[in-house]
């Protein structure tokens, strides 16, 4: 009786688990419109902006009169979105961290490199 009573829990937590995920799955889809948050506060270390899907592009707000055009921090930042994009929710995040833990945020990351190529 009391194996019964654990499958069923570990099969509503299962079931709860698969919907969570596949709900969040169908929402990062539907939110992948673009939207860029100036901020009044510094990003803290030496980052100035941060690509963060679903929720938008954040750029510290002294860097507002930049523009977006080549050469931008909004046009670096927006290359990402578009991997984003492309790759969708999770992969977009599996990838950025396994890259970041090989090769730091900057130097020989590809998505680093590839948005620092397209936007200039």
């Amino acid at each position: 009786m009391e194996i019964s009573n654990k499958n069923i829990q570990i099969k509503k937590i299962t079931k709860a688990f698969l919907l969570l995920t596949l709900g969040f799955m169908v929402y990062s889809n539907l939110i992948k419109k673009e939207r860029v948050i100036y901020l009044s506060v510094d990003i803290p270390g030496k980052q100035m902006a941060a690509t963060i899907p679903p929720f938008g592009i954040f750029i510290e707000g002294k860097y507002k009169d930049e523009g977006d055009g080549k050469g931008s921090l909004l046009a670096h930042e927006r290359i990402h979105w578009e991997q984003y994009q492309k790759m969708g929710f999770f992969n977009f995040y599996c990838e950025y961290l396994s890259e970041y833990i090989k090769h730091g945020r900057v130097n020989n990351h590809w998505m680093e490199v590839e948005a620092r190529i397209l936007s200039n």
